[in-house]
C-alpha cells in the first residue's frame, strides 16, 4: 500500500460508522433493486430503435472502408472486359475484393476486446449476445449491399456469368467470414484482429494463386465451385451458433433483467 492509500484509509478511520439497522438496510437494497428493474422493464425497446442504436457505435471509418472498396473495384472493373485475355485480371480482383469486405467489420466486432471493455458490456442492459448479433447483423447487411452492387456490375459487363460471378464472389466472402469467426469463437484477447487479418491475407493469397490456374474457373469446374459456395455456407452456419454460444462460456451469469423487443 503506497503513502497515499495509507493515508486515505487512516483518515477514514477517524469517523466511525453510525449504527443502522441490518434487516432496514437489506429492505433498502431490494426495494431499490426492485425499483430499478420495474423502471427498466417497463420501458421496451423496439427492434428497429435496437438497431439504430447500435449503429452508432459502428466506427465510421467501416463505412467509410467498405465504400472505397467497392468504389476501388468498380473502377478497376470497368479498365477490363470478360473475355478470355483478361478474365485473370478480373478474377483476381474477385479474390482481392470479397475476402477484405469480409475482413472490414471484424475489427469493429473485436473492439470490445481489443480495447478491454468486454466485462463492462457484459454487464449492461444488453446481453454480449444482443450487442454482438446487432452488430453482426448490421456489418453483414453491409457486406451483403457491397456485394451485390459489385455482382450486379458484373454481371452487366459479362452477360451470361451470373451464377459464376456469385460463386467466383461468395466462396472467397463466406470463407473469410468462417474463419474470422472461428477466431472470434474462440480467440477472445487483443490479438484477436491480428488473426482475422491473417485469415484474410491467406485467404487473398489461395484465391489469387488458384486465379491463375486457368483450369480451376472454367465451366467444366463450376460445380466444384457449387460445392465450395455450400460447405461454406454450412461452415459459417456452424460458426455463428458457435460464436453466440462462446459468450454464454465466457458469461456464464444470468442476466439479471430481461429487455424484450416488440
Amino acid at each position: 500500500m503506497n503513502q497515499s492509500n495509507r493515508e486515505i484509509r487512516d483518515y477514514l478511520q477517524q469517523y466511525p460508522v453510525p449504527s443502522y439497522d441490518p434487516e432496514k438496510m437489506q429492505q433498502t437494497i431490494q426495494l431499490a433493486r426492485q425499483a430499478y428493474c420495474n423502471r427498466l422493464l417497463s420501458k421496451r425497446i423496439g427492434f428497429g430503435e435496437f438497431i439504430r442504436m447500435q449503429m452508432h457505435f459502428i466506427g465510421h471509418w467501416v463505412w467509410f472502408t467498405q465504400v472505397a472498396l467497392v468504389l476501388g473495384f468498380l473502377i478497376l472493373l470497368t479498365k477490363y472486359d470478360f473475355g478470355q485475355t483478361n478474365l485473370q485480371q478480373i478474377l483476381l480482383l474477385f479474390s482481392a475484393a470479397s475476402p477484405m469486405i469480409a475482413f472490414v467489420g471484424f475489427p469493429e466486432l473485436l473492439k470490445s476486446y481489443s480495447h478491454g471493455m468486454e466485462e463492462i458490456e457484459s454487464c449492461t442492459r444488453f446481453s454480449m449476445r444482443k450487442l454482438m448479433g446487432a452488430r453482426m447483423l448490421i456489418l453483414g447487411l453491409m457486406d451483403l449491399f457491397c456485394l451485390t452492387v459489385i455482382l450486379a456490375v458484373s454481371t452487366v459487363h459479362s452477360g451470361g456469368f451470373l451464377l459464376r460471378m456469385i460463386l467466383y464472389l461468395f466462396v472467397p466472402f463466406n470463407l473469410t467470414c468462417g474463419g474470422c469467426l472461428t477466431v472470434l469463437s474462440h480467440v477472445k484477447s487483443r490479438q484477436s484482429g491480428y488473426y482475422c487479418g491473417a485469415v484474410c491475407a491467406l485467404c487473398i493469397a489461395v484465391f489469387v494463386s488458384l486465379s491463375f490456374i486457368r483450369r480451376y474457373y472454367e465451366t467444366a469446374a463450376t460445380g466444384a465451385w457449387v460445392v465450395m459456395f455450400m460447405l461454406t455456407l454450412v461452415y459459417i452456419a456452424v460458426e455463428v451458433v458457435q460464436t453466440f454460444q462462446s459468450f454464454n462460456r465466457f458469461y456464464s451469469k444470468e442476466e439479471a433483467i430481461s429487455v424484450t423487443w416488440q
